[in-house]
């Protein structure tokens, strides 16, 4: 049975080295798109996006997180995925969810991407949330909860195959 959703998933790695070739805003707003089309909780629609493709404001987006935060540099864009807090309570999930969309929209268009997690993670001098929110002017009332580095892919990862996955992991009617 052909299956092109797996296919899409089953291709699809963390890809933390690009080269560096720009990415056509066209191909940005249909990624960006597909973002807007994932489901949230009681339908508040509380994520929303900032989308840098300046590269020294990438490198300072890199800074505001003491460890791993390297990975976003040299991503021709980088997706900062944030929730506003005062629209529901599955913040994380909602956000979650998105940056999900986000990947595989980026991966049906031959790029690679990197989910960078932020949450509850450290900087400089204060969260990882606290100084993206300065550097991006982000409203207080909205939580940082990862980025998603986007590019050409620099670097060949294989893809899964049926082999690699578990099936013993999948339970039905009772574990």
């Amino acid at each position: 049975m052909k299956n092109d959703l797996f296919e899409l998933t089953a291709s699809r790695r963390s890809i933390r080295k690009y080269d560096g070739e720009p990415i056509d805003q066209e191909v940005l707003d249909e990624i960006m798109k597909v973002a807007l089309t994932a489901p949230c909780s009681f339908g508040h629609r509380p994520v929303e996006f900032v989308v840098v493709k300046d590269q020294d404001t990438i490198r300072e987006l890199a800074t505001c997180k003491s460890l791993g935060g390297s990975q976003i540099i040299g991503a021709s864009a980088v997706v900062v995925v944030m929730v506003n807090l005062n629209r529901g309570e599955f913040w994380i999930e909602d956000g979650a969810i998105a940056s999900s969309y986000i990947l595989l929209a980026v991966e049906q268009y031959g790029l690679g991407a990197c989910w960078v997690h932020i949450r509850n993670r450290g900087g400089k001098r204060k969260s990882s949330d606290e100084e993206i929110r300065e550097l991006l002017d982000i409203p207080d009332d909205f939580a940082v909860l990862n980025l998603v580095a986007i590019g050409g892919k620099g670097e060949f990862k294989q893809g899964y195959t049926e082999k690699d996955f578990d099936k013993s992991k999948i339970h039905f009617e009772k574990y």
